[in-house]
């Protein structure tokens, strides 16, 4: 992972073990500085939340229309949430593990949703957030020109919320009353 990350990055995204060893936050990538203490990355672990909460309308909807496959959306956004705090804020192996399989769960469930939609609906606002996302996503690396350490606002943590509102608008519209 080293070889990626330049080296004017690679002290920022460090932790100081006892006895002067360091090691690297697996959130490292995240262009967003490691502090020391229970939560690494606070911006990117507090925005987390956003797929948390992004599950509560979409399992409204699911419940609404019946819809199983929506209902696993929910739960695998949820999952990345949980998975997606762990991540960016105590790190270690279990935390990227969990924060792993609840991508892989959400992008599962996500098509299977989306391709069980008989007739298949366009959502734009949900492909425009997506983009907005992905776009944001890759250039707040660390190292892109996004990328500012210690900036209050974190690219990537936008990325979180934006990639959260995309899931909700490509959960079925709700139903009128």
């Amino acid at each position: 992972m080293t070889g990626v990350i330049p080296r004017r990055f690679r002290r920022a995204h460090s932790r100081t073990r006892s006895r002067g060893h360091t090691d690297q936050h697996v959130a490292v990538s995240d262009c967003e500085r490691i502090r020391p203490g229970l939560i690494g990355q606070p911006s990117n672990t507090l925005s987390s939340l956003a797929f948390v909460l992004a599950a509560v309308p979409i399992a409204r909807r699911a419940r609404e229309g019946n819809s199983l496959a929506w209902a696993g959306v929910a739960a695998s956004a949820a999952l990345e949430g949980v998975g997606s705090m762990a991540y960016h804020g105590p790190g270690g192996r279990l935390a990227k593990a969990v924060h792993d399989a609840g991508l892989v769960a959400l992008t599962a469930t996500v098509a299977t949703a989306r391709l069980s939609e008989r007739p298949l609906q366009v959502r734009p606002r949900a492909a425009a957030l997506a983009v907005a996302a992905v776009t944001l996503h890759t250039l707040s690396r660390t190292g892109g020109p996004l990328c500012s350490c210690d900036s209050r606002l974190q690219g990537h943590a936008v990325f979180h919320v934006l990639a959260a509102a995309a899931l909700v608008a490509a959960a079925p519209p709700r139903r009128p009353c």
